[in-house]
C-alpha cells in the first residue's frame, strides 16, 4: 500500500465513530418508518467499513457486492430505494462535514476517496434494486386515495402521473404537498411505471408558488437547512430510479424552480414562467440549490434572476435550455405523454443507472473545508438579519419590504 492510502485509510478509520454517528442523526431528523423503528448505525458502520475497505484494498467490487447484497436484503425488509438512497446520502455528507473540516490535505483526499468509492456502492444499489424490483410486484395496500391529499396519482399504462391539487395554496410546496409527491413517488414505483409526469392540476393557472413561506423559520435557523421537507423532497425526484417529466402550465415561482430543475425533462406551454425569488424575503438560497442552478443555466442568467426576482417567459426558458419542449397549450399533455410513453418503452436498468450516474456527477461537488465555512457563515448573518425577518413580515401584510442591510 502506497504511504498516501495508508494516511487515507487511518484518517478513515479515525473518524469512523463521529461520521456514522453524523447520518443516524440525519437520518433520525428525517423521520423515515424504518430508520425510526430500527437503529441504522449498524448498517452505516458496515458501509462505512466495507467504503474503507475498498480503497485499501484498490477493488471496487468490494464494496459494489456488498450493495448489491444489500438491495436485496433490504427490498426484502419493505425498504424503497429512497430510503436506502437517503442513508448513502446522510453517510456521504457525514464524512464531508466530519472529515473536510479538519482543513487539512489529508483529510480532503480522505473524504474525495470515500465520496467515489460510496459513488460506487451507489450505481451498484440502483442497479441491483431496480433489477430486483423489475422483477417482483409488490404487495400494495391501502391503495385508495387519501381524500385529503394534494396530490392525485394515477397511473396511464407504464407511465405514472402526479398532480398536485392544493388551489387555494396555489401549490404551496408545504410540508404536507411535499409529503404527498414523496409518498405518490413511492406508490408509482411500486406499480412498476417507468416514467413519471408531475403537473399542476389542469384549472390551476399557477403550477406551484414555492415554498410554503408560513412555514419557514422566524429566524436564527437555516430556513433551507438538509432535512427541510422541501429538500427532501427534490432529492426524491432526483433519485428516483425513473425519468420525471415535468408537466409545465402556468407560473413557477421560487423553490417550485428549484423541483421543475430538479425533474429529468421539462415540457412547457405558452403561458409558462419562471422565478427565482428568495431575495424578496431575504433569504439566502443553500449551496445545494444553487448547484441546480449552475447546472441548467448560464451563470450570468443565474445572476440576474437570482439579484432580481423577475421571472422568464417560456421563450426565455427554452432559449436558455430550462424547457426542453416549448409547445402551444393545446398540444401540452399530448406531447407530454407521447414524450413519456417513448421513455417507458426503453430498457429500464439502463435508464436507471444513467439517471443516477448523472446525478452523482452533477450533485456531489467537492468544496474546500474553509469555502465551505465562509459560505455557511454568509448563510447565518443572512437569516439571522432583522432584513430576513422584515422579508416574512412583508410577505404576510402584502406590502413592499423595507431592507436596511442588518
Amino acid at each position: 500500500m502506497s504511504r498516501s492510502r495508508d494516511t487515507v485509510i487511518g484518517v478513515l478509520g479515525g473518524a469512523q465513530e463521529d461520521v456514522v454517528d453524523r447520518a443516524a442523526a440525519a437520518l433520525a431528523r428525517r423521520g423515515d418508518p424504518h430508520y425510526s423503528r430500527e437503529d441504522p448505525r449498524p448498517k452505516l458502520e458496515t458501509l462505512y467499513r466495507r467504503v474503507t475497505q475498498s480503497i485499501e484494498e484498490g477493488d471496487s467490487a468490494v464494496v459494489a457486492d456488498y450493495c448489491d447484497a444489500l438491495a436485496a436484503e433490504r427490498l426484502q425488509g419493505g425498504f424503497d430505494i429512497a430510503e436506502l438512497q437517503a442513508a448513502f446520502n446522510a453517510l456521504e455528507e457525514a464524512a464531508w462535514a466530519g472529515l473536510a473540516p479538519r482543513d487539512s490535505p489529508e483529510g480532503l483526499r480522505a473524504v474525495e476517496a470515500f465520496s467515489r468509492a460510496l459513488g460506487v456502492g451507489r450505481d451498484a444499489l440502483v442497479t441491483a434494486y431496480v433489477r430486483l424490483t423489475t422483477r417482483i410486484t409488490p404487495a400494495v395496500t391501502g391503495t385508495a386515495e387519501d381524500p385529503t391529499a394534494r396530490v392525485a396519482t394515477e397511473s396511464r399504462g407504464e407511465v405514472g402521473v402526479l398532480t398536485m391539487n392544493d388551489p387555494a395554496k396555489r401549490n404551496a410546496l408545504s410540508t404536507r404537498m411535499t409529503q404527498d409527491i414523496m409518498s405518490g413517488l413511492d406508490r408509482l414505483i411500486s406499480k412498476n411505471v417507468r416514467a413519471i409526469v408531475l403537473r399542476s392540476a389542469p384549472s390551476m393557472s399557477v403550477w406551484s408558488s414555492g415554498h410554503d413561506i408560513n412555514e419557514l423559520p422566524r429566524g436564527r435557523r437555516d430556513p433551507l437547512a438538509y432535512d427541510d421537507p422541501l429538500e427532501r423532497c427534490l432529492r426524491a425526484v432526483r433519485s428516483v430510479p425513473v425519468p420525471v417529466i415535468a408537466m409545465v402550465r402556468g407560473s413557477v415561482w421560487g423553490g417550485a424552480f428549484d423541483l421543475v430543475l430538479s425533474c429529468d425533462i421539462v415540457v412547457a406551454d405558452e403561458t409558462a414562467t419562471f422565478a427565482i425569488t428568495p431575495a424578496n424575503l431575504g433569504l439566502p438560497y443553500n449551496t445545494t440549490g444553487l448547484l441546480h442552478f449552475l447546472g441548467r443555466l448560464p451563470i450570468n442568467v443565474v445572476k440576474e434572476m437570482f439579484f432580481t426576482g423577475t421571472p422568464i417567459d417560456a421563450t426565455q426558458a427554452e432559449r436558455w435550455l430550462v424547457v426542453n419542449h416549448l409547445v402551444a397549450s393545446a398540444d401540452l399533455e399530448p406531447a407530454t405523454f407521447t414524450l413519456a410513453d417513448v421513455m417507458a418503452a426503453k430498457a429500464p436498468l439502463a435508464i436507471a443507472a444513467v439517471k443516477e450516474q448523472l446525478r452523482v456527477l452533477t450533485d456531489y461537488q467537492p468544496v474546500a473545508a474553509q469555502v465551505y465555512e465562509r459560505i455557511q457563515g454568509l448563510r447565518r448573518q443572512a437569516y439571522d438579519s432583522q432584513d430576513y425577518l422584515e422579508g416574512l413580515a412583508a410577505f404576510r401584510e402584502r406590502r413592499p419590504p423595507n431592507f436596511r442591510g442588518n
